[in-house]
């Protein structure tokens, strides 16, 4: 692979891209992209960065699911949905999220989403109450069958 000037200002635009967050190998292409670098420059910067492990979209999917998990919790349909539009291909995705699927109950979550946002509606009177948390869980990635379990059970405590 011959250092020429376009492939070092591709390298460059792509560390200075890597050093604000870890991003996908699509996102990185599709950057370099909307930066006009021509199709063998982008080519070769992925395979580089690659290379040297700077783009590894299942390190990527994992640290970006952890850091969903973390910071707003979200059904795995959802995560699965996200990671998709970011470029990871599909094994990879059910990779990861069969791999956070034993420290992840969706129901647990769905749970503990809803007993933290109960408390915005006090006042409000109990059907509506229950129709806000379940658009909330539902915006979220949540199946009904979660969402009613989770919204009941809270009931009945």
């Amino acid at each position: 692979m011959e250092e020429n000037k376009e492939f070092l200002k591709a390298k460059d635009y792509a560390y200075r891209l890597l050093s604000y967050r870890q991003r996908s190998t699509e996102e990185i292409k599709g950057r370099l992209e909307r930066k006009g670098f021509t199709p063998e420059t982008i080519r070769d910067t992925i395979k580089y960065l690659s290379e040297i492990d700077y783009l590894n979209d299942e390190n990527f999917a994992r640290l970006w699911m952890r850091s969903k998990m973390q910071s707003s919790p979200l059904a795995f349909s959802l995560l699965r949905y996200q990671l998709r539009r970011k470029g990871i291909d599909s094994q990879i995705i059910e990779k990861v999220v069969n791999d956070f699927a034993g420290q992840y109950d969706e129901y647990e979550v769905a749970r503990e989403l809803a007993s933290s946002r109960r408390p915005r509606y006090k006042g409000l009177e109990p059907l509506k109450v229950k129709r806000r948390l379940y658009d909330y869980l539902r915006r979220r990635g949540f199946s009904h069958e979660v969402i009613s379990q989770a919204i009941n059970r809270r009931q009945t405590r």
